[in-house]
């Protein structure tokens, strides 16, 4: 019968070796596989962290700039109101044409007056 007879002897010795080589093998590309993920985890972690502070630092200049736009746009509206108020007294001054013709008319009243005071003290000494 077949299974009284024992198995046939087979050398396994080069056959445990070459599972012990792929083994090997093996577990050294795994080694380097780790080893590159942990590379990369790491720069990626680095270049979030990165990304982090950039983005803060943006938004606190955004911040500031709102601030600084606000700000202006208050000093805008102030002196809008003073060039408004300005405007307002402006109206009210006499114009250049106004103030020759008003010249005259002084002028004119010198004279008149001066007319008057000379003929008052013509009659006086008659």
């Amino acid at each position: 019968m077949v299974f009284n007879n024992p198995p046939p002897k087979v050398d396994t010795t080069p056959l445990i070796g070459e599972l012990s080589r792929r083994l090997n093998d093996n577990t050294r590309r795994i080694r380097l596989i780790e080893d590159e993920l942990e590379n990369l985890d790491s720069r990626v972690n680095s270049m979030e962290q990165t990304i982090m502070d950039a983005t803060k630092e943006m938004n606190q200049s955004v911040q500031h700039i709102t601030e600084d736009n606000t700000e202006l746009s208050d000093k805008v509206s102030n002196i809008s109101v003073d060039v408004q108020k300005i405007n307002a007294r402006l109206k009210n001054l006499v114009t250049r044409q106004e103030l020759r013709e008003m010249q005259e008319y002084v002028e004119l009243m010198k004279s008149i007056t001066n007319r008057m005071s000379k003929s008052k003290n013509t009659s006086m000494i008659e």
